[in-house]
Formats: structure tokens, sequence, C-alpha cells
């Protein structure tokens, strides 16, 4: 049987659809995810559905008890430190293993519980702001799989720049599990979401293992990891957007370079920036490379001034990036490329040491 249910705070209405059954378990079920999101308590929520009918339940003046109403998360870029490709899969993605690491670079993704039901979303560049975008496909995700959910409201506020291989579009997905998560009291842990998370796009689970992670499968299989290094990454803009899926169609088998586990390895133990770099690794750049010719004549810029660091292409996209072990450094380089020329922008990131993803309540 169909029914719209009414919940009332006093100033508003908020309309959730569902579906009842007759049966006591149903209602209950029904109840329970009301619970979670705290409308309504458990005993209004079967008092009021009793009736099977549209009705109205009326709950104290002011925000619903116990409930946030505003949350933010910061939805942070990555960089993949080695990245091997081992070939193309009969379901037309790649097999891949890569050991990433958080940088502190970042969009914010807020929500705001609303007055109505359904999805709002808005983003500061226009062209983002449809819904094709990853923030609110997330969102109907998850109230898809765990609804009935109230209203929300979520805004993307974007500084990452996209088609630069940081994984902004699948950083900002996962902060939207993450919010909606939180604003509707869902109560899932980091590895719910993060499955959640791998029914969006291949690369959104990553973002529940950092600060450190290695990737294998298609990107939807991640397990957390540490490094003994922590220092800076200075980061080189070519200025263009290169499409992830134009670079895996343009990888052939022969881009493979021969670094592989033992680089990986290496990579997690190394103690300075300059043994680390020695272990930096992209099967993806001749990819990238035939792509955008701008990205390759970029780094061969970089390698030719003489930086004394390897620099490396950031995932499938056209972000340059090389590292230094501490923020002084990092920044006289980031000078140095940009007094020469080189590039459209530089900026320096932290490599993060901390868990991602976390809720800030307004």
């Amino acid at each position: 049987m169909g029914s719209i249910v009414y919940v009332r705070d006093g100033t508003c209405t908020v309309t959730a659809f569902c579906t009842l059954r007759r049966q006591q378990t149903g209602v209950r079920m029904l109840c329970a995810a009301w619970t979670r999101a705290a409308w309504v308590t458990l005993e209004e929520g079967l008092r009021a559905l009793h009736g099977l009918a549209d009705v109205a339940v009326t709950i104290a003046s002011g925000a619903p008890r116990g409930q946030t109403l505003i949350a933010t998360v910061r939805a942070y870029a990555k960089l993949n430190l080695t990245l091997e490709v081992f070939g193309r899969r009969p379901d037309g993605y790649h097999d891949l293993r890569s050991l990433i690491v958080g940088i502190d670079w970042y969009d914010d993704v807020r929500g705001v519980l609303t007055t109505g039901p359904g999805i709002e979303f808005r983003c500061d560049r226009a062209e983002l702001a449809g819904k094709d975008n990853l923030v609110y496909l997330a969102a109907y995700r998850l109230a898809e799989r765990f609804g009935p959910a109230p209203g929300v409201a979520l805004e993307l506020g974007k500084r990452l720049p996209i088609g630069a291989g940081l994984g902004g579009g699948s950083s900002d997905a996962a902060a939207a599990l993450a919010v909606c998560n939180h604003l509707w009291a869902l109560g899932l842990s980091r590895d719910e979401l993060s499955r959640v998370g791998a029914e969006i796009g291949s690369d959104v689970a990553l973002f529940f293992s950092l600060p450190c992670a290695v990737m294998t499968g298609r990107g939807e299989c991640v397990g957390p990891a540490a490094m003994s290094w922590s220092g800076w990454a200075v980061l080189v803009s070519v200025g263009t957007f290169v499409s992830t899926a134009e670079v895996y169609k343009a990888w052939r088998p022969g881009d493979k370079g021969g670094c592989g586990l033992e680089a990986l390895e290496t990579a997690m133990t190394a103690g300075t920036a300059e043994e680390l770099s020695a272990c930096l690794f992209n099967d993806l750049e001749p990819a990238v490379f035939r792509v955008s010719p701008e990205v390759e004549e970029c780094c061969a810029r970089l390698e030719g001034i003489g930086l004394g660091k390897r620099v490396r292409v950031a995932g499938a996209g056209s972000v340059l990036y090389l590292l230094e072990d501490d923020q002084e450094a990092a920044r006289a380089v980031a000078d140095d490329i940009l007094d020469q020329g080189i590039g459209v922008a530089t900026r320096i990131a932290r490599i993060l040491t901390n868990q991602t993803l976390v809720v800030r309540e307004e």
C-alpha cells in the first residue's frame, strides 16, 4: 500500500514517500529507519502508521530531537605514489595496484537538513551543479539504499582542478556519503560507506582509507597502509583537462614500466623525499602523454631545470608533482618553477598523516 507520511516539528513539514505493508514487521522496519534519523520515536511512528493512510505526527517545536542540522566534510585530494597497471579486464576496467596518500588540498561538501523532501544540490561552479555530479549521485544512492531519509541540501565548494588526476570528484562523493550518513544518523561504519562508494565510482572507496592506502582491483579493493616518510608535495598544473577514460583507452601493455610490488614496499619504508622519489612510478604516464602532449612537454621542462627530484604525473591527469622533506624546500622549488614560467600554477601541499572524511558540525 502506498502512503505519504508527514512529520511536523511545529515550524516545517518533512515528507517521506514510502511503501507500507500491513504486517507489523514492515511497519517496525520503516520506523526503525526513522528512529535512526531522529525525526520521530519508534512509538510515535508506530501509532501514526497503524492507520496505514496519510497521517501527521506532531513533535515539539524547533529542530528535530537530537538531530544535527548542518555538517561539513573536507574532500581531500590524493596522490598515487606508485601506480601499476596489469591489463584490461573483461568488464572493460583495468586491474591496478597503487600506493596512495592524501594531501592537504581539498574541496568542501556541506549538508543542511531541509524542510522538504528530496536532495538539493548546488556548486559554486555552475558547470558542475547538475544531477550527474558525484555528490548528488552519492547522496541519492545512500537514500535509495537506507531511506526513507529527510530532505537535504548539499553544497560543493570546488577548489581542486578537474581532470588533474587528484581524485577530486571521487573524494567529493565520499565526503557526501559521510555528510549524509551523519545528518541522517544512519550510523554506517567507514567500511559500509566504502562499499556504497565502490558502487558509485572505482576509487570512491579509497578515500575512506586515507591518509595512506593500497588500492587494488579496478580501484574498489582498498586497505589502509602506513608510510615512514611525511613531507610536502610540489604540484604543477599544466592547465589542461585530461580525461581519465581517454587515458585508459590510450594505455598499452608495453607501457608497463617493470616496477611493481618491490617498489611499493620500498616506498612505504623510505625515510626521505630523495629515497621515496627513487621509488615513484606511474604506468599511466605514457598514455597521459599520448592524450595530452602538453603534459609531456611540461614534464620534460621540469626535468630539465635540475630540480634533483623525480617528477611524476598525478594519476591519469594533468598535474605533475615532486616531493620535498620540508615546507621551506617545497616553497623554494615552487617559486623557482613559477619564475621560469613552467606550467600555469604551482602549489605546495602537506602529505596527510591523519584520518580524512571527518565530519564537522555547525
